[in-house]
């Protein structure tokens, strides 16, 4: 096995091949999936079925962007391609400003500011007739959708054109993924009426848009125009096809320099604005090809740096621009970390070259805070490797492979979530693995064994803040780290590229995952599929014994994990003994597995930071044996809360120990003392220190890791 793997694994706490036959008998398969294969769009080896299809999208667009009053107008001539072979009688539009509209349904509570009226939408022109917004009949508008009956079905193989205008307002104090972040800087995202998917699997795509769930898009090409003022830059998706009309020529010649130089290239400096940086022209003209969304930001006092990264024979020119006035972070370094990304993407993992013509990365403010994707561009808080990585990745997921999002969340961040983790490991901390992924696996036990703990094929729009994040993030994760395992390198990278290559530019589901991943491996991975994907349940192992050298772990739930032994010595050593989880795929119920010196064993942990439904018992000796030898101060029991991060946290006690949660979640870790004021985690990456006031009344708590935070205690 892969030694890197071992620490990766530990991130995410992280056969007969399938027959081709027309039906899947070993679990669950909604209708609307297996319609599909009857239908031949599908195939039960993981290709898409001779009779695949997907419609497809042209947008001609223009739009002016109002800075002092953060108001978007434009207007817009669509070509929708019907590709299928039904007759269509409707057209779906999203209209996502509308998730701002009064009365609308939202994941997340907006600032009532930015509660406005939605989109106003005008002069509505369908294959040349006006369109009576008033009709009932012919018209709904619900959430973010609206719907309009077609006079006559769009036949298959026809097209048929939208004209629209539009206004609605920037965002300015809810920003999420998109909005005014200040006077004068923007990214503006979600913001054009959007033909929605009509696809094989679901028909029209009509959920509403509430700011959780985000892509599954058409194929399009655009062509926008985008208008600000004289004073702004402004990046996009695609290409900049006019940047000799709007840029002065000292920029320009920067520009062109950018666009033949592997070194980073200043195009717009600090003197640059400071000496009055104006356009030629406040007109900017993008184009892009082959990409499920299109996104722009503009701004008067951003730096620009750039240059190119040769991938697979062509160049990418690779961007970052942040603010000028930033005199606390140092981004200079940020294109050779994106291009470093990049290579690594194309020839490494996944080894798919980068597919499109430019990255450029929007940094909106300082080295905190996440980010957010999208076509060939990135919204990030911070250019921190992780956060670069994390949303450069998925460039390859939903944006290549265009899996649905809005049901599947998974299918994407799961992705993402796993290889952010692996590449920032390989790529940037090979000489400190283990230390820094312990840093970034709390999340993955959040929700095992309790009742929001659902399959992973539920669709993402019935999640909730409580189980989002585990379902669409980090239990994927772990189940991708835990494949790789099973199948070893070679071969996971083998089915993993395929996966890719089959279904670049398509819309796959998690069938054509499975079915991939067992047509190219030659394995029956129902094993795993069917207790993570399709059953409740928990994982849960423990140690039953240690009799000299012989331990004995005992599977006791029905979601299969890898056995990960963390042995720690006397002498300070620490030792990992490792089992893939095919180690359970006969339904074995125990294992034996030899520990080398056991007389010097001080302490055994297992899979520490897996998701456990019970982990008490996954240590040797047993946690409760920690507190019977130390006098344990109660008073650490409390919520507390990280100011700077506005996160707050739990300590309570349950039988005679001490658990961390998060409020709102149902899921506790416990913690073992090393003395009376302080406390370790279970994967000792962290530790907490009580402080006291001078009564002796517990106040907070340093709690000291990769990083160092201080908690405030609140009750």
């Amino acid at each position: 096995m892969n030694k890197n793997l071992i620490p990766l694994l530990l991130c995410f706490f992280g056969f007969t091949i399938v027959n081709l036959h027309a039906q899947e008998n070993r679990f669950f398969m909604p209708a609307e999936i297996k319609q599909a294969y009857e239908k031949g769009t599908r195939s039960y080896d993981g290709t898409p079925g001779a009779n695949y299809w997907q419609n497809s999208v042209d947008y001609r667009i223009k739009v002016s962007l109002d800075v002092p009053n953060k108001l978007l107008e434009g207007h817009e001539e669509v070509t929708y391609h019907n590709n299928s072979p039904d007759d269509i009688h409707e057209l779906v539009i999203r209209l996502y400003g509308d998730v701002y509209k009064k009365g609308n349904t939202r994941a997340y509570t907006l600032n009532e500011n930015d509660i406005n009226e939605g989109v106003a939408l005008s002069d509505v022109i369908i294959n040349g007739d006006t369109c009576d917004l008033t009709s009932r009949r012919m018209v709904t508008r619900t959430a973010t959708n609206i719907r309009f009956i077609l006079q006559d079905p769009l036949k298959p193989g026809a097209e048929l054109t939208f004209k629209a205008s539009w206004k609605q307002r920037v965002p300015s104090y809810s920003t999420i993924r998109t909005g005014a972040y200040d006077s004068t800087v923007f990214f503006i995202a979600y913001w054009y009426p959007q033909v929605s998917v009509y696809d094989d699997v679901f028909g029209w795509d009509n959920l509403n848009y509430s700011l959780r769930t985000e892509f599954y898009n058409n194929l399009a090409n655009y062509d926008v125009e985008i208008t600000v003022p004289e004073n702004f830059a402004v990046w996009a998706t695609g290409t900049l096809d006019n940047a000799v009309e709007v840029l002065p020529e000292q920029i320009f010649n920067k520009y062109k320099e950018a666009w033949r130089s592997e070194d980073p290239v200043r195009i717009i400096s600090s003197e640059d604005i400071n000496n009055g940086f104006n356009t030629l022209r406040n007109r900017w003209h993008f184009v892009a090809s082959g990409v499920s969304d299109f996104v722009f930001a503009a701004s008067d006092r951003f730096r620009w740096d750039a240059a190119i990264q040769p991938v697979n024979g062509r160049d990418v020119l690779v961007s970052s621009v942040y603010p000028m006035n930033d005199t606390l972070n140092n981004y200079s370094d940020h294109v050779a970390v994106q291009k470093r990304i990049m290579q690594y993407y194309s020839e490494q993992i996944p080894g798919i070259p980068y597919p499109y013509e430019a990255f450029t990365t929007f940094i909106r403010h300082g080295r905190r805070g996440g980010g957010m994707e999208y076509p060939m561009m990135a919204n990030n808080g911070g250019p921190g490797a992780g956060v670069t990585v994390h949303e450069m990745f998925h460039t390859y997921f939903p944006m290549y492979v265009r899996t649905n999002e809005r049901i599947w969340a998974w299918m994407d961040e799961g992705w993402a979530v796993y290889n952010t983790s692996l590449v920032v490991t390989r790529l940037f901390n090979e000489d400190d693995e283990v230390a820094h992924l312990f840093s970034d696996v709390i999340g993955s036990a959040d929700t095992p064994g309790t009742i929001s703990d659902l399959p992973l094929i539920t669709s993402s729009e019935y999640l909730t803040d409580v189980n989002y994040r585990s379902a669409a993030y980090t239990t994927p994760a772990m189940l991708n780290a835990m494949i790789h395992q099973v199948l070893g390198e070679e071969l996971f990278l083998k089915c993993y590229r395929e996966y890719i290559m089959r279904w670049a530019t398509k819309a796959p589901t998690p069938y054509d995952f499975f079915y991939t991943f067992e047509n190219v491996s030659g394995r029956d991975l129902s094993w795993l599929w069917k207790p993570w994907f399709f059953e409740f349940g928990v994982p849960d192992q423990s140690i039953q014994s240690l009799e000299e050298d012989r331990l004995t772990i005992e599977n006791k739930g029905n979601r299969p994990l890898p056995v990960i032994l963390e042995v720690s010595y006397k002498n300070g050593e620490r030792k990992y003994i490792t089992r893939d989880a095919g180690i359970w795929e006969d339904g074995k119920k125990s294992v034996q597995l030899t520990v080398p010196d056991h007389e010097n064993i001080e302490r055994i942990s297992l899979n520490p930071m897996f998701p456990d439904n019970d982990v008490k018992d996954n240590f040797h000796p047993s946690l409760q044996s920690y507190y019977d030898q130390i006098e344990i101060s109660y008073e650490l029991a409390g919520l507390y809360r990280i100011e700077e991060h506005a996160v707050s946290f739990r300590i309570t006690e349950a039988y005679g120990l001490f658990y961390f949660s998060r409020d709102g979640y149902g899921i506790k870790n416990p913690i073992y003392p090393v003395d009376k004021f302080t406390f370790r985690t279970l994967d000792d990456s962290a530790t907490m220190k009580i402080n006291l006031d001078e009564s002796g009344r517990c106040i907070g708590m340093d709690i000291t890791g990769p990083v160092v935070f201080h908690a405030v205690k609140t009750d």
